[in-house]
């Protein structure tokens, strides 16, 4: 619908004056002491409020040079991005978590980033002494420098390591009296060593559990043959690292279980279909119904019978025991390396590891308890030699893997046969890169809300060319804040997220280009109200149809007959009751705004118009822009780089659209009235649409008038109180459910969810991780007890920059940062590191220390074995303590002979040859490579805690910080001033990976109610400088409030926890929720109330005068019927008095409601809508990070438009400021005005009194 609609009740009717009568010096000094409360008088008082040279010299120069205004800017704007662009390399969102965790100076993660850049400097080392010594030790990414010496309890139950097991060890026969005889004469031997480290679990008892029977499996030699793969390990355990999985459901949801007889061939079936599918016939696979064939000695799971499922059932049901005690799942882990315990290896709870991998990988958790599986999973591994196709190209990596989903599993029911279907998929970990791979079909996405945005422009302006200058605005927009993020900033990691900006700012944009070009035909229809009071002939671009010249006429002779209506009824008490409520008709009404758009201007015209467009325009769009950039600005003050980045280049976006808004849109707006509104008039463009197009577009102006200048306006008076309670209560009710129930929360997960739901990679991911225990061990084997190190000699500074992590820093050509400080050599310290390993054995916080401390009184052992070379030495030395060398020589002589006795023996093992580092992995130490000093040194305990919630991470790192503050406070206190250990171990840290994600949210949620604070203080002092008005700041505070309240309730309600998307969706939704609250609230504070009432004002002698010269012969005879005189009314009492001046302040309340209605109503309706849309677009993406940013696009545009309008305006209308209450007086802070050129609008007074009052309103609405 058209905007003119609304615009056409904007005259400044009664600012009509006559200029040939000169304005008195007391006009001037009233002038002088009126408020300005308006925005640009606080900030840009020089540019846009009041009258000053810029303004006039900025207008005149884009009227005069518009076409090389707006070349110039396209010419500037293009350069910059293709600078970008060339200058250097294009986003990389192949890797999305770059940037996806707290990085920077107090960050647990950079900690983290540390230790992996020590843990890669021990691992360069050990691989020289590798090389150097060749010996066959097998050192992985993740290993350090191990002290495992002179342990030989440790050396037996490790015994020789060999990676290349290919468990033949089974294939050594056994029958059942061998193992009867092993165990009558070993019933007492150590068999599995609980996970409780209570006491050894022994033959006997594992002989108890299988209820003292043996179960020898028997398979045939098919079967073997299928088990041994050639170039593979023999099909006995899982790499994790490789594989394809395919988890299935029963079809049928009333009988969901796998395990009958028809479900099990189907599963067979689609076995070898998948099996052709991936063409890994050479590979290992495991399944459910070969899994239940090979129990029963069959080769083929095409040959199962129901007899078969019962024999599987009751195997498995056997060793549930077995299970519960944890050797089950430690003999299935070590299957890599060793066989499990040698005595019962052929039972059928060990035999070739069937068991293990039929309760962890194939059947889900409820099988123990029920006997059923709703889910089971179908595993094949991938060769571990890459095949290379006919073509060049290789198979089985993560773009053949995603080919393979899309052709094959994507919304394809090839695998649904109505008995099972396909349930979830994980195909070697691609879900990340699928997810990156979506984004750019997603961007189909950004053309959608560009086309619904045209769309509505063109119904609303009626203008394709608006549209799509409104869209190319967005498009330079990006470019420019592009070149700021690449070249000015130097800022290599770009997020996808960053992306969203185009949906965001498509809205943005669309409100910034309603408001101008609402102003702008505001500004024409006061010209044209002008001529229509003056009686005078309007030009026109071209030539009007019979319908718009009758519509002309009408206008006419309605503005006369509403004036003579008027004058008749100025005494009528009851016609003045009408006027209290702000009920009246108004002269400035039109039926056809295509009048508007076809009037002809000329350029001073044009120029005084450009400043009446900055000063209602130009408030609103900058103070709207400055609130949301400032909103997305306060993102930097998290120490997240997505946050960070996407808050920063949103900002960037938003600051250039608004300096488009005021150069490139408003010179397009004088190019738009100079050549394209006469062409369209000249050839009638809109003239040749079909009659029912026409009166469509009738209907809904003529809707629009009505809505936003009769009925809103009227129900927001009428039911002003009731809005105000009900309003008021759901912004409290919000407030309740955001801050105590059920309230945003942390997330219980650590996993981040990219695709919907029901998409099958996050099925697997946020279902099927859930239902089998493969998974559920390993998240619980995570969070329980986990390892802490400690580390000294190393500053916790991660020299690499956030925002480009790629680029490495160094500090003397290293690229750790050194405590120079610290001397491991000095006998004090390591006493010292000594009583902190004690008192760590013996706090409640940490547990397995004795294992650690076991390991550094093996060190000292060997310091003083390198410092005696007489083992029958005279020393006295206790073994149950360290021993610290008597001198600081001494102690570096024998650790130079530690660190290459170490180098040059075998004893170096891997940190992933234990039992999750509680046999190894204790302590380390980082020497030169050259010169053998002693510059780190870190050791490990195991923290006494389950990291299961945020909660119990919070609480737990606040007592460890606390523990860890308190030791060095007592070092420094019984150190005294002359201490020095002190200050050499003060800046020791200590970190654990499960600190990642503790950090992660630690860090969210300041980051969060930081950067919200922030961005609610800046609005408030944007809002203020802006209407110039305390008790509007607060109204528009109060409102937002509530609209973030409610906004972020309905999310907690709909399960939404706050992780990164939602910590910049709340962030945002400041700065997108102040823009209408803003617009009505500027629109309020600038409303002239009184110019509906400049007619009546008037002496009845000069009206009757102009229309009896003017009007015609009946509006004559009527004008000379109106009484001159009225009867002198008596001095009210005081209580009438308040009770007129109550009633005044609500006259003048209701007018200015209705005023910033019909100035603003439409455009921010209309630019919510389009916002809405922008969401809409978004809603149907398959990523999770586009369709909740569309959902809180839609959700945050529909209630902050409910409550600016509903809410705000009715606050206003209730106890909304008058006058000058709570003005500030910006005119007294700040004179810079002078005398302007008079205005093209007259106004009609002859009483002195009337003059006065015009010409000091006059003044400040002077053009330049």
């Amino acid at each position: 619908m058209n905007q003119q609609g609304n615009i056409n009740n904007e005259t400044d009717d009664d600012y009509i004056s006559d200029h040939s009568e000169p304005i008195p010096d007391s006009q001037n000094q009233h002038h002088r002491k009126r408020t300005v409360s308006s925005f640009a008088s606080s900030i840009v008082n020089n540019l846009v409020s009041r009258p000053c040279w810029f303004c006039e010299w900025y207008s005149t120069f884009v009227v005069k040079h518009s076409w090389c205004f707006l070349l110039l800017g396209f010419s500037i704007c293009i350069a910059l991005g293709l600078s970008a662009i060339l200058l250097r390399d294009l986003p990389d969102f192949n890797d999305p978590t770059k940037g996806f965790v707290p990085r920077g100076k107090h960050t647990l993660t950079s900690r983290l980033f540390v230790l992996e850049k020590i843990r890669n400097k021990l691992v360069e080392q050990l691989a020289a002494a590798k090389i150097s010594n060749k010996s066959k030790i097998s050192l992985t990414t993740k290993s350090s420098l191990l002290i495992n010496q002179i342990n030989k309890n440790h050396e037996e139950q490790e015994g020789e390591i060999d990676d290349d097991d290919d468990d033949s060890d089974y294939d050594v026969p056994l029958n059942e009296i061998e193992l009867k005889v092993d165990l009558v004469s070993n019933p007492n031997a150590c068999a599995f060593v609980p996970s409780s480290r209570s006491q050894c679990l022994t033959n006997q008892q594992v002989y108890t559990l299988l209820h003292n029977t043996t179960d020898l499996m028997k398979i045939s030699k098919t079967i073997e043959e299928q088990l041994y793969k050639p170039n593979e390990h023999m099909c006995t355990s899982i790499d994790l690292n490789r594989h394809y999985e395919v988890y299935f459901e029963s079809s049928d949801k009333s009988s969901p279980n796998l395990l009958n007889i028809d479900n099990l061939l189907s599963l067979c079936k689609k076995q070898y279909e998948l099996v052709e599918l991936f063409q890994l016939h050479s590979t290992c696979h495991y399944t459910l119904p070969e899994m239940v064939a090979y129990f029963s000695n069959k080769s083929d799971c095409r040959q199962l019978n129901a007899n078969d499922i019962n024999i599987f059932i009751d195997r498995i049901q056997r060793c549930h025991a077995l299970y519960d005690t944890g050797l089950l799942r430690l003999a299935g882990l070590n299957r890599y390396r060793a066989a499990p315990i040698d005595l019962f290896q052929y039972d059928s709870c060990f035999r070739y590891n069937f068991t293990f991998l039929t309760l962890e990988y194939l059947l889900d958790k409820t099988f123990l308890s029920t006997n059923q599986t709703r889910y089971t999973a179908m595993w094949f591994l991938k060769p571990t030699k890459p095949i290379i196709t006919a073509n060049g190209s290789e198979i089985h990596n993560a773009n053949s893997a995603h080919d393979l989903f899309i052709e094959h599993f994507y919304q394809n029911p090839k695998f649904d046969d109505d008995k099972t279907r396909v349930s979830a998929l994980n195909f070697m970990d691609i879900r990340i890169p699928s997810a990156m791979k979506q984004i750019r079909a997603d961007m189909f996405f950004v053309i959608l809300a560009i086309s619904l945005i045209v769309g509505v422009t063109i119904i609303y302006l009626r203008s394709i060319t608006v549209a799509l200058m409104t869209n190319i605005c967005v498009v330079l927009s990006f470019a420019c804040a592009y070149f700021s993020y690449k070249i000015i900033f130097g800022i290599d990691l770009f997020p996808y997220i960053n992306l969203m900006a185009t949906f965001i700012l498509i809205g943005i944009s669309c409100d910034n280009v309603f408001v101008i070009f609402d102003a702008w035909y505001s500004e024409k229809l006061d010209i044209y109200n002008e001529a229509r009071l003056r009686s005078r002939s309007v030009e026109f671009y071209g030539k009007l149809t019979d319908k718009q010249e009758k519509q002309y006429r009408r206008d006419r002779e309605y503005t006369a007959a509403i004036l003579r209506k008027r004058l008749i009824a100025r005494n009528d008490s009851e016609q003045h009751q009408k006027d209290q409520t702000g009920e009246e008709e108004h002269f400035d009404s039109i039926k056809n705004t295509d009048l508007i758009r076809m009037m002809k201007v000329n350029d001073e015209q044009m120029i005084q118009m450009l400043i009446g467009v900055l000063r209602h325009a130009a408030a609103s769009v900058f103070v709207t822009s400055f609130t949301t950039s400032a909103a997305f600005f306060t993102n930097m003050i998290s120490r997240i780089a997505y946050v960070q980045l996407f808050g920063l280049f949103m900002g960037l976006c938003i600051l250039f659209n608004f300096l488009m808004n005021v150069t490139m849109i408003v010179s397009f707006v004088i190019v738009y009235e100079k050549i394209c509104e006469p062409l369209s008039a000249r050839f009638g463009l809109f003239n040749h649409f079909p009659e029912v197009f026409d009166k469509i577009m009738i209907t809904l102006t003529r809707l629009n008038h009505a809505i936003f200048t009769v009925y809103i306006p009227r129900i927001i008076i009428k039911l002003r109180y009731i809005l105000i309670i009900i309003f008021l209560i759901l912004g409290i009710v919000g407030l309740f459910i955001v801050f105590y129930h059920p309230k945003l929360t942390p997330p219980k997960s650590r996993r981040y969810q990219f695709f919907q739901l029901s998409h099958p990679f996050e099925r697997f991911e946020y279902q099927m991780r859930d239902e089998f225990l493969s998974y559920i061990n390993e998240d619980k084997d995570n969070i329980t007890n986990p390892l802490l190190v400690f580390i000294f000699g190393i500053e916790d500074t991660d020299l690499v920059h956030p925002f480009n992590p790629d680029q490495q820093r160094y500090i003397d050509n290293d690229n750790l940062v050194y405590n120079k400080k610290i001397d491991f050599y000095d006998p004090d310290t390591l006493r010292w590191f000594d009583t902190f390993l004690k008192d760590l054995n013996r706090s409640e916080l940490f547990t397995n220390v004795q294992d650690t401390y076991a390991h550094w009184l093996t060190i000292g052992q060997l310091l003083r074995g390198f410092l005696t070379s007489n083992s029958n030495n005279d020393i006295k030395y206790n073994e149950n303590e360290f021993f610290v060398p008597s001198t600081r020589n001494d102690t570096m002589i024998a650790m130079n002979r530690l660190f290459r006795f170490v180098s040059d023996s075998k004893q170096v093992l891997s940190s992933n040859d234990g039992n999750r580092g509680s046999d190894n992995f204790r302590l380390g130490f980082l020497p030169d490579p050259k010169t053998y000093y002693l510059r780190a040194f870190l050791f490990l305990v195991n923290m006494n805690v389950t990291f299961d919630t945020f909660s119990v991470q919070h609480a737990y790192y606040q007592k460890l910080e606390e523990y860890f503050d308190k030791r060095l406070e007592q070092l420094e206190l019984s150190e005294g001033l002359n201490g020095h250990v002190y200050e050499q171990v003060k800046h020791g840290w200590f970190v654990s990976s499960q600190f990642l994600f503790y950090d992660l949210m630690r860090e969210v949620i300041r980051g969060t109610y930081t950067s919200l604070i922030f961005s609610m203080v800046f609005a408030f002092f944007v809002l203020l400088l802006t209407s110039g008005n305390v008790v509007i700041t607060l109204y528009a505070m109060i409102t937002i409030t509530f609209i973030i309240a409610d906004t972020v309730a309905i999310f907690v309600l709909c399960g939404w926890e706050l992780n990164i998307l939602e910590t910049i969706i709340i962030i945002m939704s400041v700065g997108l929720s102040v823009d209408f609250t803003v617009h009505y609230g500027v629109a309020y504070i600038k409303a002239d109330w009184e110019k509906y009432q400049a007619h009546i004002r008037r002496t009845s002698n000069a009206l009757k005068l102009f229309h009896l010269n003017n009007g015609n012969p009946i509006e004559q005879l009527l004008l000379e019927q109106v009484p001159q005189k009225t009867k002198k009314l008596s001095q009210p009492s005081l209580f009438k008095r308040i009770k007129i001046w109550h009633k005044k302040g609500n006259l003048q309340r209701f007018r200015r409601i209705k005023n910033s209605l019909i100035r603003v109503g439409s455009a921010v309706f209309i630019a919510g809508f389009t916002s809405f849309l922008a969401g809409l677009s978004m809603s149907p993406s398959k990523l999770t990070s586009f369709s909740q940013m569309g959902f809180f696009l839609m959700l945050i545009m529909f209630i902050s438009w409910l409550y600016a309008t509903w809410f705000f305006l009715p606050l206003l209308s209730f106890i909304g400021p008058i006058d000058k209450f709570a003005d500030i007086p910006f005119s007294k802070l700040c004179r810079c005005t002078k005398p302007s050129s008079t205005n093209i609008v007259e106004t009609l007074t002859t009483n002195e009194d009337e003059q006065q009052h015009s010409k000091a309103k006059l003044n400040d609405e002077q053009p330049i």
